[in-house]
């Protein structure tokens, strides 16, 4: 898994993005999300090898 600690937290605008959106299959960042504290939300990242290994997909 990639380390989360090397990530730009602030934009031109000063919002901070510290909500990551995680593969739940590959654990690699997809986006990341202005929160006010740190989040992490599991989602599917879309690639080939990721994409149908939900168990409701199955």
């Amino acid at each position: 898994m990639k380390t989360l600690t090397n990530l730009v937290t602030g934009n031109a605008d000063n919002s901070k993005d510290m909500g990551l959106i995680i593969c739940s299959v590959c654990d690699e960042l997809i986006d990341t999300l202005p929160t006010d504290g740190v989040k992490i939300i599991h989602s599917q990242c879309g690639r080939d090898e990721c994409r149908g290994t939900c168990p409701k997909d199955l």
